[in-house]
């Protein structure tokens, strides 16, 4: 073989192989979640006992006056302490979960008496509708439920949450996003029959 159709099958070689790089440069991989904040939400060792305080990482499900957590004759809260979970109804929301529906019950009541809010916590998953966003997410579509409020007949607002990707109509910017284009529509208002903006989400 000469030198020159040598070179031009090093030529052609090295074409080839430029344009399978190519492709693989602009290959992109599919969206995943957020990552959650950084929590000891992992650790169990306390799940299911009491505790007259709520160490991080944790939830309650119920509280009661006990004179242990008290101070001389004046008794103190002491909690049921739960690992966060998905499904779990706690007293109080978990950082990295969101939640889906509210309710109200006197076992979150330090005296018994009057029926305090809970919350159904969920892990966030794209796509699905839920009582309040978390961070790092975003959400394309408000609507409004009852689940969602504290006020037996009365509905509160609902957010479709969304995992941040390029190209996406969004809500909301999420932080270290930008936005290439806005439109107006019914998707993000607040109320009924007014409009608000939606950005194309760009990163």
């Amino acid at each position: 073989m000469s030198a020159a159709r040598r070179l031009r099958h090093l030529v052609a070689l090295l074409g080839a192989l430029a344009l399978l790089l190519s492709g693989a440069a602009t290959a992109t991989a599919a969206p995943t979640a957020p990552a959650a904040p950084a929590a000891s939400a992992a650790l169990t060792g306390l799940d299911g006992t009491w505790s007259c305080s709520v160490p991080s990482g944790y939830v309650y499900d119920q509280v009661t006056q006990t004179g242990q957590c008290g101070s001389g004759s004046w008794p103190g809260p002491s909690y049921h302490l739960r690992t966060p979970v998905d499904g779990l109804t706690a007293c109080a929301t978990a950082p990295g979960f969101v939640y889906d529906s509210v309710t109200g019950t006197t076992a979150c009541d330090q005296l018994g008496r009057t029926p305090t809010t809970t919350y159904r916590l969920r892990t966030p998953v794209d796509g699905m509708t839920a009582c309040a966003t978390n961070p790092g997410w975003t959400y394309d579509l408000v609507t409004s439920t009852q689940t969602c409020s504290q006020l037996s007949g009365v509905t509160a607002t609902t957010y479709r949450l969304r995992i941040p990707v390029n190209g996406l109509w969004a809500c909301s910017v999420p932080s270290g996003w930008t936005y290439t284009s806005t439109t107006t529509n019914y998707d993000c208002a607040y109320y009924r029959g007014s409009t608000a903006t939606k950005y194309l989400l760009a990163h």
